[in-house]
């Protein structure tokens, strides 16, 4: 499964989580098998989704974690860190994506340039650990990177043991086209 779909995926089940609310004023409604009767000032957990559309309509004030400090300090971290790889939960990209969709101006500016300067050094470091070899290292990997970055490492790490034991499988080189296992496959 690609990055987009997998992160897709995700992002559904990341709407269905529940998120802290509290309304601007009484709201009820009745629809399907959505049933909301809340008070003005009330506080209550409802689906992120649900809650998305409320705030759009100006009826909820949504009560989570500001997700531009988190990727503020996702960023010092990266960099404090060095050439170690630091942990991001699961879904970081796609709480911060959804945060972003709600910002504009400068705010969104000034994210999307955080955000870049957090995508380049992260992939920089994956580059490099997807030269190691060995099953715990990448388990012990993996467990440190969000939901894409889990399927890009995967498919980097495959890629350079695929290249590795292309130039270093031991048989004599084999020109394009000449026969052999290998052109055989493709």
């Amino acid at each position: 499964m690609g990055i987009g779909m997998m992160a897709r995926v995700h992002a559904i089940g990341y709407m269905l989580e529940p998120v802290k609310v509290r309304f601007r004023k009484g709201v009820r409604i009745n629809l399907l098998d959505v049933r909301l009767d809340a008070a003005e000032d009330e506080s209550r957990m409802v689906p992120r989704w649900l809650a998305r559309i409320l705030h759009t309509n100006g009826m909820v004030e949504v009560q989570e974690q500001d997700m531009g400090i988190e990727l503020v300090r996702a960023l010092s971290r990266e960099r404090i860190a060095g050439e170690q790889l630091t942990s991001l939960k699961g879904d970081f990209y796609i709480s911060l994506k959804e945060f972003i969709s709600r910002q504009q101006g400068q705010s969104r500016d000034r994210l999307m340039v955080s955000l870049h300067d957090v995508i380049t050094l992260r992939l920089k470091k994956m580059m490099d650990y997807s030269r190691l070899m060995g099953a715990d290292t990448m388990a012990e990997v993996e467990q440190r990177l969000s939901v894409e970055e889990r399927v890009l490492f995967r498919s980097l790490h495959d890629a350079v043991r695929e290249f590795r034991e292309y130039l270093l499988d031991g048989d004599e080189v084999k020109r394009p086209g000449l026969g052999g296992e290998r052109d055989a496959q493709r």
